[in-house]
């Protein structure tokens, strides 16, 4: 058996505007499973390199998409019985695909199925708004009054542990990530710890800006979706309502399952999503009463005009349609009085964006 974990993130911000309704989750699943039909290229590129694609693996009782990040370089070797490596056997044209599994439940709650190389919870909001539009703002899901506890925490020290076999600058981002890659290629074996710790001495300003720095760390490892990868994360300072030493671990604070998983059906592309899907919606159904205590209800029906069909190239090549169509209509201006062509509808513009 492997072991795999479950997160639970919420939508609580569409398009940076706060989420009041259910997110239109369905019709984002429809719009990729129709893609998907008409062989719409569905391919995105993030800002550093990173080529995403997703499908739809279910509809009912929740939308079921799949995130795959697609690898065509520095591709790992295949061994036999006795150790000999050779490549992947792969076909011209293939790729080797590392895959998350997003099941979007009530209260605009995603249940997010991950392994060790699949995309992290946010890669989701980033293909989201690259293909579609959409700009989904993901927090995870607290098991505690954690919030509550940080916002009142003047914190002296943090620290975080991980084995050095894990080593990888794909856990964090912006500067620290370049810290972890550093460290795997100088730590192999045992374990790797940080801790910075505001310290008894030394001025006011720079006591503070240490506590701005720490600080800045534990948002980046709330945010982080890798987080179950560290062995230990903690938070430690003095609670200004108390007074009292409080110790915060953030590995806890998460609202996370583990799980174990057959490895022979997850490397089993026919098998793998429908397993997951199970594995989701078994998750759903065990953790409805913990969501019913501590998240909001979201009332009404979801507003899916927001969401447009799939453009092969995504948003990027949408903008740049209408830039273009924007850029001939001063040569092609009508009378002030003209009337639209019949079908017309007063112009096209709406078709590079919705069908």
């Amino acid at each position: 058996m492997a072991r795999r974990s479950v997160q639970f993130w919420r939508i609580d911000q569409l398009n940076g505007e706060d989420l009041r309704a259910p997110f239109p989750a369905r019709r984002v699943a429809e719009v990729l499973k129709k893609a998907q039909e008409a062989g719409t290229d569905r391919h995105f590129i993030g800002m550093d390199g990173t080529v995403l694609v997703a499908q739809t693996a279910s509809f009912s009782p929740h939308p079921v998409i799949l995130l795959d990040r697609v690898r065509s370089s520095n591709l790992p070797s295949v061994g036999d019985a006795l150790g000999r490596r050779k490549p992947l056997p792969l076909a011209p044209g293939d790729h080797l695909l590392e895959t998350t599994y997003f099941a979007f439940l009530k209260r605009n709650v995603i249940a997010v199925l991950t392994s060790g190389n699949g995309p992290r919870a946010s890669r989701m909001g980033e293909y989201l708004e690259g293909m579609l539009g959409l700009e989904p703002g993901l927090v995870p899901v607290v098991r505690e009054d954690i919030e509550e506890i940080l916002t009142r925490l003047e914190v002296s020290r943090f620290e975080f542990a991980l084995p050095a076999e894990r080593l990888s600058g794909k856990l964090m981002e912006g500067e620290w990530a370049d810290v972890l890659e550093s460290a795997s290629r100088l730590v192999t074996e045992g374990t790797f710890r940080i801790s910075l710790s505001v310290g008894r001495s030394g001025r006011a300003e720079d006591k503070q800006r240490i506590r701005d720095r720490i600080q800045q760390l534990i948002d980046l490892f709330r945010r982080a979706g890798s987080v179950e990868h560290f062995d230990y994360v903690v938070a430690e300072g003095k609670d200004s309502l108390t007074g009292d030493r409080e110790v915060v671990d953030l590995l806890k604070e998460r609202f996370i399952s583990h799980i174990e998983v057959d490895p022979d059906v997850f490397n089993d592309p026919r098998k793998s999503a429908a397993e997951a899907v199970a594995i989701l919606n078994r998750q759903a159904r065990d953790n409805e009463a913990f969501f019913a205590l501590t998240l909001p209800e979201i009332r009404g029906s979801a507003d899916s005009v927001p969401v447009p069909d799939i453009v092969a190239g995504g948003m990027a090549a949408v903008r740049e349609a209408l830039a273009a169509v924007t850029k001939e209509e001063p040569a092609k201006a009508k009378p002030r009085d003209a009337k639209p062509t019949e079908g017309s509808e007063g112009g096209a513009d709406h078709e590079l964006v919705r069908r």
